[in-house]
């Protein structure tokens, strides 16, 4: 589906001035648009992700004690506003055992970038949603194998 979007011009009661009008976005309601990875609220959702990810992995009695999640782009991010914001995250994610890369993890972390034993990487959408108001401020959401390693049963 292609998404659109349509400037209307909009005025305070219709009675204010051309100079004061303002330029309003309308888009579709509840649609999914293109995130910006770039900002605090998608790069926090990210870590949150991860974090997670490597909770459920270790209740799950599938991440050994020498294993490490390994960590490579995050490909995409998708928005959608729901009861908070839905965040539909395309990352490269792995988990690896090797010695190296597990010298060079952070509290069970480690970089594609300083890791070499990138075949234990492959591509997965994870969803959550943001809702700063709530006491559980993030609900997660689906966890999809696109392709290499499956991680999927590590997060069920």
């Amino acid at each position: 589906k292609q998404w659109y979007q349509r400037r209307v011009a909009i005025t305070a009661g219709g009675l204010v001035g051309a100079q004061e009008k303002r330029d309003v976005i309308i888009g579709l309601p509840g649609g999914i648009y293109d995130g910006d990875l770039t900002s605090p609220e998608a790069q926090e959702a990210v870590k949150q992700v991860l974090v997670e990810f490597k909770n459920r992995a270790s209740a799950s009695g599938q991440l050994a004690s020498g294993d490490v999640i390994l960590v490579g782009d995050v490909v995409e991010v998708k928005e959608q506003v729901v009861a908070g914001q839905k965040y539909i995250i395309t990352i490269n994610l792995g988990v690896t055992s090797n010695a190296e890369c597990s010298a060079a993890a952070e509290d069970g972390f480690v970089s594609s970038t300083v890791c070499s034993n990138t075949e234990d990487l492959g591509q997965h959408i994870i969803e959550v949603v943001s809702q700063p108001w709530m006491e559980t401020k993030y609900i997660f959401g689906e966890f999809q194998d696109v392709s290499g390693p499956a991680l999927a049963s590590y997060w069920n």
